[in-house]
């Protein structure tokens, strides 16, 4: 076991982030750390690795535990090099190897290692600090939002790295697609409260609504009693007299029982006129010098289309994005916008909010009073139906987590009743919860929406079109974002493969490289094996049957949790050695 928290409390101001929190890590352990924004799931991060106190509590970890943890911010000494950055943890027992250092970096798209941080944003700083955890020697791997600012091949690429890595993982990520596919193991964030559960992302969220129900049913029930009881010393004085004292001091305790009164978010905007004549590009091209961002493309907008705009990072997704909205021009070709158009523009740039502005100014700059589905309301109104309470809504905008500043960004912007909708990067830091309601709302929209985005389960869940910035060109598919991926890998294999060979070679070629039938069967063979020996070894190590004082037979047990870890691996290397074959087939 490396990391135990022990009724941990902490909290900002008059707001406990967590209560009580009792929990562990233990070595291989995947998991995930979900909860609405502000909730405290970066803050349960900085506990662990010492950089804030809890109010009370103990949080244990093991002697010569070694953390590794990727911020969401993180800032370096811009005197230095990526590669002296990078290999900072270097130590005699633990070193970095020069090699590694400068292949991680090559990795994460820096291809000269000795230059400084200088002039970066923050996306590249983000792939930085990625480098850096993920070539240092650690027992525990800590990352708060670590997709964001990639872009799909190196998201793709992490996913297998985290998939394989031995150690422990703990993880805050909105990408829901990463939780389904590395953690094993969820821990949930709700009224300062932890939930832990032996689950992937899916049948977390069965279970998750398993307890929900049930809390529910004991809350109606406490009520219930609560108001008899109220009901009970009611009564007349005469009748107090009476009253037994262990039953008046029962109902004193009841009513100091605070419930946990979830709050529900919903999104609706008025459905806002729009004219026949939306957005239409003749022959557009974009540069800037002697780059190229796309050329000669074409489109109409319709009013039912929800578009993914995605190519890698500095492709011109977000250039393309300011010339529909007219703080770019074309370098050639014909823009056409409509007269009835109202934009609604979501930034991926937080910075744009001033941090010592109040939370229900920042609103009222746009709008005091809001039109929606039920009538005007206040900008008070609607910050509650996005869960900003009394408290929040005074607070400066500074004090907020990042994701409750992107759900505040959101309230701006649909505050405003636009009628087309353009999205840059909407996910980054906004949490699962939030995201859900955001998708049920971009589906019901009456209106087009453009949306940048690196995350695939949301493109596949809203879009229904695709613009593909691929080498100075903007492609256009009906595919969804996975088929894209999957279409996009198979074709680099095949040119990477028979790039040297005639179409009739290519054709031979791709009849033999089948997976062989043998090698099928002993994949099978593994994805049913090595559950039943993770399960027998979990078993092992939970086995408290042996005397203590029994060194024989301690040491035989001992060896064979040894030997069965040892299988486990060797199966598990093999398993992902076929697993790379498959996948490398034409």
């Amino acid at each position: 076991m490396n990391i135990t928290f022990d009724n941990v409390k902490f909290k900002y101001i008059e707001r406990f982030i967590l209560d009580g929190a009792s929990f562990s890590i233990e070595d291989g352990d995947k998991i995930g750390v979900v909860g609405v924004n502000g909730t405290g799931k970066s803050t349960l991060l900085k506990l662990i690795i010492g950089e804030l106190t809890p109010l009370s509590g103990t949080i244990t970890i093991s002697g010569g535990t070694r953390i590794n943890y990727l911020c969401q911010t993180p800032i370096f000494d811009k005197d230095k090099t990526l590669l002296e950055i990078v290999m900072e943890e270097s130590t005699k027992d633990y070193p970095i190897l020069e090699y590694e250092a400068v292949s991680m970096l090559s990795k994460m798209g820096f291809n000269d290692p000795n230059i400084t941080t200088i002039n970066f944003s923050g996306g590249q700083l983000k792939r930085v600090a990625l480098a850096k955890v993920l070539v240092t020697k650690c027992d525990v791997l800590i990352l708060d939002e670590p997709t964001n600012h990639l872009d799909n091949e190196l998201i793709c690429w992490l996913e297998k790295y985290l998939i394989k890595f031995k150690k422990a993982l703990i993880m805050v990520t909105h990408d829901r697609y990463f939780l389904e596919r590395i953690c094993t193991k969820m821990l949930e964030l709700d009224f300062g409260k932890t939930y832990t559960y032996q689950a992937n992302y899916t049948n977390f969220l069965d279970l998750k609504a398993e307890r929900l129900e049930r809390e529910a049913t004991a809350q109606k029930k406490l009520k219930a009693i609560l108001k008899k009881e109220k009901e009970w010393m009611g009564r007349s004085v005469e009748a107090r007299r009476t009253k037994q004292k262990y039953r008046i001091k029962k109902f004193e305790e009841m009513s100091e029982i605070k419930f946990n009164e979830r709050q529900e978010m919903s999104l609706s905007s008025l459905d806002v006129r729009i004219g026949k004549k939306l957005i239409s590009m003749k022959n557009g091209s974009k540069s800037f010098g002697d780059k190229v961002l796309f050329n000669d493309f074409t489109f109409d907008l319709n009013k039912d289309d929800i578009i993914g705009v995605v190519g890698d990072n500095g492709a011109g997704k977000t250039t393309l994005f300011k010339i529909l909205m007219g703080e770019e021009k074309l370098s050639s070709g014909e823009l056409v916008v409509g007269e009835t158009l109202k934009i609604g523009y979501f930034s991926q740039h937080m910075e744009l909010i001033d941090p010592e502005i109040r939370v229900i100014d920042y609103i009222k700059e746009e709008r005091s009073l809001i039109e929606t589905l039920e009538g005007t309301i206040d900008a008070k109104t609607l910050l509650e139906r996005f869960l900003f309470d009394s408290n929040l809504q005074y607070s400066k905008v500074k004090t907020l987590s990042g994701g409750e500043k992107r759900r505040l960004q959101l309230v701006r912007v649909l505050s405003s009743n636009p009628n087309i909708l353009l999205f840059d990067e909407p996910t980054n830091d906004l949490d699962i919860y939030t995201l859900e309601i955001l998708e049920d709302y971009l589906l019901s929209f009456n209106g087009p929406i453009l949306v940048v985005s690196h995350d695939r389960y949301f493109l596949d869940k809203i879009c229904n079109r695709l613009f593909i910035f691929n080498n100075s060109h903007i492609d256009e598919s009906l595919k969804s974002f996975s088929e894209y991926l999957e279409e996009d890998n198979q074709e680099t294999k095949l040119n990477d493969n028979t790039k040297n060979l005639s179409y009739k070679e290519q054709k031979e070629l791709k009849k033999k490289n089948k997976f062989p039938s043998k090698l099928e069967n002993e994949l099978k063979d593994l994805e049913r094996e090595i559950p039943n020996l993770e399960e027998k070894l979990k078993n092992l190590k939970e086995d408290n049957s042996i005397s203590p004082i029994d060194f024989e037979a301690l040491i035989k047990h001992q060896e064979e949790i040894d030997t069965l870890s040892n299988e486990i691996d060797i199966k598990s290397t093999r398993y992902l050695e076929l697993l790379e074959m498959k996948e490398g087939m034409l």
